[in-house]
């Protein structure tokens, strides 16, 4: 069981984020200016059987903003904002 109690320096090295806030990676994409290109390492974002086309998606749908994402790979992804 992987469930366990941990000492306040273990939580300090964990990278934790209070619950409703916005996911780092969907903050960077909704920062994008038409033009700009953004390279996400697999490692900045790990959500099982999503990738960051997820948020582009959820954002077209309220605003203006249109994407194109890319796969690299195993190692990440490229987000490139048109419009």
């Amino acid at each position: 069981m992987s469930t366990r109690i941990i000492s306040r320096e273990e939580a300090a090295k964990l990278r934790l984020m209070p619950f409703g806030k916005k996911h780092p990676v969907r903050i960077l994409i909704e920062k994008l200016q038409p033009g700009q290109i953004l390279h996400i390492d697999r490692t900045d974002f790990a959500w099982k059987r999503k990738t960051p086309n997820f948020f582009c998606r959820q954002i077209s749908k309220t605003t203006k903003a249109r994407f194109e994402v890319l796969k690299e790979g195993k190692a990440g992804w490229v987000i490139e904002r048109v419009e």
